[in-house]
């Protein structure tokens, strides 16, 4: 099996390097378009000028226009490539569908996209948990920046993106570390070159309430410089009693473009989260046998805690800038910089166990301190050129990701809490810290990449990188330090064919690398990087004559390097591990179709252990990853900003049957609805936005590995927005 894999890549890239040229020098490039007729000389040199131009102008209203349907993105290649041409499965969130479904927050923005499944956020908005084609996904980036070890943070909020991008699949090539099922882009809202004037009121279930405000435009007379100012603040109960949320965030941008070839954007974000009440994550709970509250009758949502020492505060801060500049009309440079910091400090009463009579419940205190940070700079350089019936999109880039946490934990005794008299206000001592753990990572990549065009109807991508990996873990607490220094090469390979008529069908094949840092075998030997591998067949369908976009793919994915316990030593852990993912998905976009506007998903995932030291593990599913998903959202909403009158719609979510961590059970599928009406009319619309309408109540995901309890969703959720614009 593995001699054939190796095989089906060394024919993959074999099949590509040969259209793979030398690198162009401006001058070789000038001699060669010089040699051409001079007609086709000019048609040359409009293009490239034309594609790079065109590049800067999205940072202005192409994201903001894109309606519900986008065709290009760069997040597949870190080129303007149109979504066609690339041999990848890509989603894209637009601000127009986050909008007409009422999304505010990460879990529902995601709710109808293929292959992302078993979405769970928490109600405070601290966590959220997913997986992608399968695998586990804690990543987090913004802009195409990653936020590198700066571990325990969250989302931003909904409200201040324009838009979010899915890439599926291994993506080590470009960005470095990561799953192999793929990452999650937020795209921030930028500056407009047209005046943007939006305040938005909104008020819905659990007592919430928030004002937004989005206003953009041209600061000067000439267009060169142009701004964006996006802020929020909110409140609202959580599903917890006696739990409260409130959350404030303000985004201000600038676009400086002193030439029609440069153009810098300067991104900031601030955000605070203050939480009052619970501690805990505020979602339903089923508890499990095995708990002491299993059979007692106790709701989740009791109060356990004290409103006197209970507290958490979160605050959270990104600056970052992006740079395009043409250089001539060969070569172009982009280069994109960001920090990022997060805190949260964290202190509340936990119940640990209930008696037998079911009315004293024993506590005890927690605090933590959680800090991070991280910085990231990427600069590559694109050179759009010919050689002889081949046009090239070459990238040569560089980026280097740092980013480092402080973790501190104690705990201490707390007096038991009496459900009968509610003896809440009891005098309770803050713990001291007592474990305290420190990391540093830090990630050095260097990447090239080559896009084709030949015989007029074949595109191909053909790229490889190299990574230097290291980190440093520290427990303070036991004065232990462990030391990682890892490398890694990654590749890719794709090819695209236009069969005409808007039919593209592709294959590719993509690799990926997780760094493990913090641990090591019997031997004291530092674990490899953990790696991903992935074949992908799919077929992309634009019609000429509808706005509209139609995927299918089918893929077998791989994680190998997988860490599974040493069977000498049951206390160290050995990388025999592989977890296989093959699947189906479909997804069809169509804008303003007889009036209609629909977004259709489905995914068949089969996820499972493939290879362990236990024997008994392998064949085992993924944990709380459905066979089944699917999703149908239909609204009626004009394109554009000028729609008035009545516009309806509504969605339907299959989730389908999963297992638990141990497959000794398995929860049946649900079917959930949700519903939109809205009204537009001089500056003003009115939505109301109904998510879960018929109050299904379902598991979302189960921990029973690690905790007695289900976490089962919370039910309908009904939100009323009042926007004006001018």
């Amino acid at each position: 099996m593995r001699k054939n894999s190796r095989t089906r890549k060394s024919l993959l890239y074999a099949l590509l390097s040969s259209l793979l040229w030398h690198l162009p020098m401006t001058a070789n490039a000038a001699d060669e378009v010089a040699s051409a007729p001079e007609q086709t000389a000019r048609e040359t040199e409009t293009s490239q000028r034309e594609f790079i131009l065109e590049g800067i102008e999205v940072t202005d209203d192409r994201l903001r226009r894109e309606g519900y349907i986008t065709k290009h993105s760069t997040i597949g290649t870190k080129t303007d490539t149109p979504l066609s041409e690339t041999a990848q499965s890509i989603s894209i969130i637009t601000r127009e569908q986050l909008d007409n479904r009422g999304v505010t927050n990460f879990a529902e923005a995601l709710g109808y996209t293929p292959g992302v499944t078993s979405l769970f956020h928490s109600g405070e908005g601290q966590t959220y948990g997913l997986n992608i084609r399968g695998f586990s996904y804690d990543g987090a980036y913004n802009n195409g920046s990653s936020r590198l070890g700066s571990y325990y943070s969250s989302n931003f909020d909904m409200y201040s993106l324009e838009r979010v991008e899915v890439l599926r699949g291994p993506a080590s090539i470009l960005y470095g570390a990561g799953s192999p099922g793929g990452i999650i882009n937020n795209v921030s809202k930028r500056p407009t070159a047209e005046p943007l004037r939006e305040i938005q009121l909104q008020t819905g279930s659990s007592d919430k309430f928030n004002g937004a405000l989005d206003l953009g435009g041209p600061v000067t007379e000439d267009g060169k410089l142009l701004f964006r100012l996006t802020t929020l603040k909110s409140k609202e109960d959580l599903y917890t009693d006696s739990s409260t949320m409130e959350r404030s965030f303000i985004a201000p941008a600038l676009t400086w473009k002193p030439t029609e070839n440069t153009s810098l954007t300067l991104l900031t974000y601030f955000h605070k989260d203050n939480l009052k009440g619970t501690t805990e994550e505020s979602y339903k709970r089923n508890y499990l046998p095995g708990s002491s509250f299993y059979g007692s009758g106790i709701s989740s949502k009791t109060y356990f805690g004290d409103r006197d020492f209970d507290l958490a505060i979160r605050n959270q801060s990104q600056i970052g800038y992006i740079l395009e500049h043409k250089i001539s009309d060969i070569w172009s440079m982009t280069q994109t910089a960001s920090h990022f910091h997060t805190s949260m400090t964290q202190q509340g009463v936990t119940a640990d166990s209930l008696d037998s009579a079911n009315q004293k419940i024993s506590r005890s205190t927690k605090a933590t301190g959680r800090y991070g940070s991280s910085d990231s700079i990427d600069t590559n350089f694109q050179a759009k050129w010919s050689s002889g019936a081949v046009t090239h999109t070459t990238l040569l880039g560089f980026d280097y990701q740092e980013g480092e946490y402080n973790w501190r934990w104690g705990g201490g005794s707390a007096p038991d809490l009496n459900l009968s008299t509610k003896n809440y206000g009891q005098a309770i001592t803050m713990p001291d810290y007592s474990y305290i753990t420190t990391g540093k990572t830090k990630q050095n990549g260097y990447y090239l990449q080559d896009q084709l065009k030949f015989g007029e109807r074949w595109t191909a991508v053909l790229g490889g990188r190299y990574d230097r990996y290291d980190n440093i873990f520290r427990n303070v607490s036991y004065g232990t330090t462990t030391i990682t220094d890892q490398n890694a090469f990654t590749g890719r390979a794709g090819i695209v064919y236009d069969a005409g008529n808007g039919v593209m069908p592709y294959i590719s094949y993509n690799e990926s690398f997780e760094g493990q840092g913090g641990s090591s075998d019997r031997h004291g030997k530092a674990f490899k990087p953990t790696t991903g591998q992935q074949y992908e067949l799919g077929v992309q369908y634009e019609p000429k004559k509808m706005n509209a976009r139609f995927t299918a793919a089918v893929f077998d994915l791989r994680k190998q390097n997988v860490l599974t316990t040493d069977p000498v030593d049951t206390f160290f852990q050995v990388q025999t591990g592989e977890v296989a993912s093959k699947g189906l998905e479909l997804e069809a976009n169509m804008q303003a179709f007889k009036g209609v506007n629909l977004t259709l998903a489905y995914t068949l995932l089969d996820n499972k252990t493939t290879k362990d030291s236990d024997a008994a593990k392998v064949g085992r599913h993924t944990e709380n990853v459905p066979r089944h998903s699917a999703s149908l959202w239909l609204d009626t909403v004009k394109p554009g900003d000028t729609a008035e009158g009545w516009s309806f719609g509504g969605g339907l979510r299959y989730i389908g049957s999963r297992y638990n961590y141990y497959n000794t059970r398995k929860f049946g599928g649900s079917v959930l609805t949700d519903a939109m009406v809205r009204y537009d009319t001089k500056g003003w619309r009115y939505a109301l936005n109904v998510t879960n309408v018929f109050d299904k109540q379902y598991v979302v995901s189960s921990a029973d590995y690690w905790a007695y309890y289900d976490s089962v969703d919370t039910g309908r959720k009904v939100t009323l927005t009042a926007t004006y614009r001018w």
